[in-house]
């Protein structure tokens, strides 16, 4: 954190509406902005530890919807009965076939990573890293999204971001980068946002 001061209006705002983190405002918002999420939808959520897009990805698809949740770490939060959590590696064997017997042939509607490289604080090191992870996310959108389906990713952007952009939009209809009001101030990141999947 260094001298940074956490204690800031979304920090202070999570904690009164006993949210698990700051993150969940992201989310709000970019659901607000973009609609991607409907009741009943199903959800792959990336990195979704200590569970601040969970918690907000399980309201929007409410009771009949299903959000499948993926994290090295385990969350902070209750498991409500729409919500599934595996502690894994995304693109490890376990995960796969966690997926495989939860979904079966079911491919979903929105696939949200809020994953995060380990930050060392040199900034060409930390966008390759999350680099890296997108470009994971995308993978997992391969193979469970469904045709006109959107994925939202992290990511610190870097040399290789235009990379980035120009692969999502080989692969999407629309692609949107969108910064969050809620983010901290002197946080880089930026969700880019891939609308209307093109199956092949």
């Amino acid at each position: 954190m260094g001298t940074y001061e956490r204690k800031d209006h979304y920090y202070r705002k999570a904690k009164e509406k006993g949210l698990p983190s700051r993150a969940s405002f992201k989310i709000e918002e970019i659901l607000q902005k973009y609609r991607i999420v409907r009741t009943g939808d199903w959800v792959i959520d990336l990195g979704a530890a200590p569970g601040g897009w969970t918690v907000i990805l399980s309201k929007a698809v409410g009771d009949k919807g299903k959000i499948f949740a993926i994290d090295l770490v385990p969350l902070n939060i209750p498991l409500k009965p729409n919500m599934n959590f595996l502690q894994a590696d995304i693109l490890g064997a376990e995960t796969e076939s966690w997926l495989e017997k939860n979904l079966g042939k079911h491919q979903v509607p929105c696939i949200c990573s809020d994953m995060s490289p380990k930050l060392t604080g040199i900034p060409f090191k930390d966008a390759y890293d999350s680099y890296l992870l997108g470009m994971k996310a995308l993978e997992v959108a391969k193979k469970w999204l469904r045709s006109g389906g959107s994925l939202v990713t992290k990511i610190f952007p870097g040399e290789e971001f235009h990379i980035f952009l120009k692969t999502l939009k080989s692969h999407f209809k629309n692609v949107k980068v969108f910064e969050p009001e809620s983010s901290r101030k002197t946080s880089r990141e930026v969700y880019v946002l891939g609308l209307e999947f093109r199956r092949s």
